[in-house]
């Protein structure tokens, strides 16, 4: 948070700016719980702030035309300093930080996917992409409160049942595939393919049917500094037998932020109308 970008986002105009005691106050809404937050140290320092720069804090309170107050949601958001882990416990039908999250898969969804290939290895491609849109509408994914606009990348796969690896496209060396590589699994083999930088996962010669799947699951925030990320692990399992350890994989928090401030040149068309279409 910058006072340049603050300014660029909301002119410093109501309702994101409000008179308190005869002072301005800050206010912005949290990326990870859609609860209204107080902006510290914008413009000058706040009294009694743990923080010289700029930092976003919880305010527990409804702010007209800024965010209603959910204390559910507070209590589960993994930016406060006491979060408990919501486990599999639903947002309302009707809640409106989760029809926004419904409406952020629908029009962001081919950077969601972006976002998943990028820190995985595991290319999506679409008839795959397609069937995780249509688990994650069947199973109303945008009301788990564990379900962030920063995180929807994982949430695809995050309650889904274990996925099948076999015939999935690996970016070379990137993480999944290094990990695979590291398993050494006998009756697996990579096969080059005709799309750039990738392999393909293959039933290696002399081997019958292969069922090796993987599983994503043990979301976790970590702070580091003023900025959080949010790890998982990625359990991988032939037949029956689970690898160990798991693969940890990283979630930066900022990423989507990072590709909304591109231009939309490099959106992905055909995963836009799918998302349209699953998500009408």
């Amino acid at each position: 948070m910058t006072e340049e970008n603050y300014r660029r986002e909301t002119n410093r105009k109501a309702p994101f700016v409000q008179m308190r005691g005869g002072h301005p106050s800050y206010f912005a809404v949290c990326p990870a719980c859609g609860n209204p937050i107080l902006i510290c140290n914008l413009f000058k320092r706040t009294d009694g702030s743990r923080s010289a720069n700029p930092y976003g804090r919880h305010y527990s309170a409804s702010v007209p035309g800024v965010a209603d107050y959910d204390e559910t949601a507070y209590m589960f958001c993994p930016l406060s300093r006491n979060h408990s882990d919501p486990g599999n416990t639903r947002r309302t039908p009707t809640d409106k930080a989760g029809r926004e999250l419904y409406a952020l898969m629908r029009d962001q969804f081919d950077r969601y996917v972006y976002i998943w290939e990028k820190t995985t290895g595991l290319h999506v491609g679409r008839g795959y992409a397609r069937e995780l849109l249509s688990m994650w509408r069947a199973d109303e994914g945008w009301r788990y409160y564990r379900a962030s606009y920063f995180n929807q990348s994982f949430m695809l796969f995050y309650a889904a049942p274990a996925q099948n690896l076999m015939g999935r496209y690996l970016l070379v060396d990137g993480p999944l595939h290094c990990y695979l590589k590291k398993l050494q699994i006998k009756s697996i083999r990579f096969t080059p393919t005709r799309m750039d930088g990738y392999v393909r996962v293959d039933r290696a010669e002399g081997h019958g049917f292969v069922d090796l799947s993987f599983l994503i699951h043990d979301q976790s925030p970590v702070m580091r500094g003023e900025h959080c990320v949010e790890t998982y692990r990625l359990s991988v399992c032939l037949g029956d037998v689970r690898f160990e350890p798991d693969l940890k994989l990283v979630l930066d928090t900022g990423f989507l932020d990072s590709l909304m401030a591109k231009d939309d040149s490099h959106r992905n068309r055909t995963l836009l109308d799918m998302a349209a279409d699953v998500l009408d």
